[in-house]
């Protein structure tokens, strides 16, 4: 499942089958988002599980910005 617009935010929930894993995979995003100097909000839940929001609070609006990070995560 793609990201979804939420509130006028992009949101992904991921599961995983370990905490490790988890952690691996938002070390991943962490890195690309410092990239590019644009960071998501990430919420651990239920030890296993990842929501993802992306939002340009600066331009209080989803941008291109957001949407690249998205295709990003998506490819990970």
């Amino acid at each position: 499942m793609a990201f979804q617009e939420i509130d006028g935010k992009l949101v992904k929930n991921f599961t995983f089958k370990s905490q490790t894993e988890l952690a691996q995979f938002l070390l991943k995003v962490a890195k690309h988002a410092d990239e590019m100097h644009h960071h998501p909000d990430c919420k651990i839940y239920k030890a296993f599980q990842l929501e993802i929001t992306l939002f340009t609070q600066d331009k209080n609006e989803i941008t291109q910005l957001d949407h690249h990070l998205a295709d990003i995560i998506e490819s990970l």
